[in-house]
């Protein structure tokens, strides 16, 4: 996505931010490749699979930033979804297919079944039938829409309510978290086990737009932390690293508001990379199976996945994302911010 600027202050740190969640999840799906010559490498880059959340905290901001710039209510609702939905399904969609043809070509497997895989990942399904994505990345995308729909029908009464009332609403909505414990099955998937990390996001733009002083923030950033270190790493078992890399992203996007620019030109088409890196990754290994064999082979071939992602991103990026922005920004708000 391009820059997010409000009233003219830049957060290039947000694009650099998403630079290294989108590394940090293709560095640790390329893992496997040194695992078994450099199992400890391996093990360290194990940390990268908790990049989805630094997008989480980032999207927790940047939406309610988007909707107050654009002096977002209720009946606005219809054109936000449409938006999003162009925003981000023609890469999705493009994505998925590459996926589904090269799996028919390369591997045995049943036509409509690859058919029905492919359906409930372009419209974000799969989970809801109980079907696998056809890119295992695809879940995050589905708790992103769920976000969508709640930020969007929750915004408006979070932004007009008083002092005190948005208090509670923010703690009633963090209450709402742990009927995760409850829905059963996939949890990650869902957004009430995701709505303490999106919350830290939403305190992070609050702050950033001066709704609430520094002490209330760090008191905020606080609880929404230690209800993710109880509820999803203790609760649910997936350990402290979730509550971390979100507070740290929330504490990076509060206090840093430049980011490096190399990693600002990659955030900047860090969507496309996102997607499309795993095919990437399947191609390389397919290609070049021999070279998984030896240790100089293995690393070339780690190291090839990045570069090669990377610029296929980019490829990515200016055939089918920014189209898709370009489309989204015509579906017009009837009123002006």
């Amino acid at each position: 996505m391009p820059n997010q600027t409000y009233e003219g202050a830049s957060l290039d740190i947000l694009n650099s931010l998403r630079a290294v969640a989108a590394l940090m999840v293709c560095l640790f799906h390329a893992a496997f490749l040194l695992d078994p010559f450099f199992p400890t490498a391996s093990g360290i880059l194990d940390i990268g699979q908790y990049g989805v959340y630094v997008f989480f905290v980032i999207s927790g901001m940047v939406i309610p930033l988007a909707l107050e710039k654009s002096n977002y209510s209720l009946r606005d609702f219809p054109v936000f979804m449409t938006r999003r939905i162009i925003r981000l399904m023609p890469p999705l969609i493009a994505s998925a297919s590459i996926v589904a043809l090269s799996s028919w070509l390369v591997l045995d497997i049943d036509t409509i079944e690859l058919i029905r895989q492919w359906a409930a990942s372009i419209s974000l399904t799969a989970p809801l039938f109980n079907i696998p994505f056809v890119n295992e990345v695809y879940w995050t995308l589905y708790v992103e829409m769920q976000y969508y729909i709640y930020i969007a029908l929750a915004f408006p009464l979070l932004h007009r309510a008083s002092i005190q009332w948005r208090r509670v609403l923010l703690l009633s909505i963090l209450a709402l978290s742990f009927v995760s414990l409850l829905t059963g099955g996939y949890e990650k998937s869902k957004l009430p086990f995701q709505l303490p990390v999106f919350l830290i996001g939403y305190i992070t733009f609050l702050y950033y737009r001066e709704r609430i002083s520094k002490n209330e923030f760090f008191a905020w950033l606080l609880l929404c932390t230690g209800v993710c270190y109880f509820l999803v790493g203790y609760l649910h078992g997936f350990g402290y690293r979730i509550g971390t890399i979100a507070a740290l992203t929330s504490l990076t996007i509060a206090h840093v508001h430049r980011g490096w620019r190399p990693l600002s030109a990659i955030g900047e088409y860090s969507y496309s990379f996102y997607l499309i890196h795993w095919p990437v990754i399947s191609a390389l290994c397919y290609v070049g199976a021999g070279w998984m064999k030896t240790t100089w082979g293995a690393i070339i071939l780690f190291l090839l996945v990045q570069l090669i992602a990377l610029l296929c991103a980019r490829l990515f990026y200016g055939i089918v994302e920014r189209p898709s922005m370009n489309w989204s920004r015509k579906v017009a708000y009837r009123h002006k911010a």
